[in-house]
């Protein structure tokens, strides 16, 4: 017999595609989930580890 998961939550949700980011005009990264807006990040690297970060603090993983 499955047991349901009833949390709501996404199975390894740290890095789901619902997790964006996005580069303006000057070069600058952002990223936004579904709760939260943050940037700019001077590089890709350093905004998806910033995204990263916010996810798993969020998520209770850290």
């Amino acid at each position: 017999m499955l047991m349901k998961r009833n949390s709501g939550k996404p199975l390894n949700s740290l890095f789901k595609p619902q997790d964006r980011y996005y580069v303006n005009n000057e070069g600058e990264w952002w990223f936004f989930t579904v709760d939260q807006i943050s940037g700019p990040y001077s590089n890709k690297a350093s905004c998806v580890d910033a995204c990263r970060y916010y996810i798993q603090k969020r998520d209770g993983v850290l």
